[in-house]
């Protein structure tokens, strides 16, 4: 049975679902142990990793054995839960340092995350390959972005701001009124190269702080 289930891993998708896996591990590590921007840019190649799966299953799909697929759905979806919910939700509390307003936030991200992404295993793209209400997967960008924006926000102010941006985002997660294109085609190698900019950024703003 075990070479049966890590025999799934031999579809190129779903090794690209287990490489994010790989890399949103390493940044749950790097952030629990105080490295927070490091920890966001390590989960910003999950991110992009998570479009090229679903690229590269749509291009190999004439290759994919029985039952690739449906595992491939489901082991997406479980990675899509630690980089799209937990770790936000684990990065609003480190932020936050423990406030009130930081748990709510991190309550309501993980309830409408998984709420959003049950839906979605049920009920998937609309017609016209859009998605219902904003995918989780716009969580890390998110981060990524308020962290670069760091400098320039109050330390004490920071933390609030943090917070209610996810507070907002989390009722966009569940919302039925926003339909959001996927990403897919040339937007692909768009978001990687977003992905690794940003990246690359966040490891540059984090020297400061590592050295002291």
């Amino acid at each position: 049975m075990s070479k049966a289930m890590i025999g799934y891993l031999r579809d190129y998708a779903n090794a690209i679902t287990a490489l994010g896996c790989l890399f949103a591990v390493v940044a749950l590590f790097l952030a629990l142990n105080g490295k927070i921007e490091l920890g966001v840019a390590a989960m910003l190649w999950t991110w992009f990793l998570d479009h090229w799966d679903g690229h590269v299953a749509r291009k190999t799909i004439h290759l994919r054995r029985p039952g690739v697929a449906e595992f491939g759905k489901s082991f997406d979806g479980y990675v899509d839960l630690i980089h799209g919910v937990i770790f936000p939700a684990a990065i609003i509390i480190l932020v936050g340092q423990g406030t009130p307003l930081s748990l709510l936030a991190s309550i309501l991200l993980t309830l409408a995350g998984a709420i959003r992404l049950s839906y979605f295993e049920n009920v998937g793209l609309t017609a016209d390959a859009r998605f219902t209400g904003i995918p989780v997967s716009y969580d890390t960008p998110l981060l990524a972005i308020l962290l670069l924006a760091r400098p320039q926000i109050p330390d004490d102010v920071f933390p609030t701001v943090v917070s209610l941006a996810f507070i907002v985002l989390a009722l966009l997660h569940v919302t039925t009124a926003i339909r959001v294109p996927a990403i897919r085609g040339t937007g692909v190698p768009i978001a990687t190269g977003f992905a690794i900019a940003v990246s690359v950024a966040l490891v540059m703003n984090s020297q400061p702080s590592l050295q002291r």
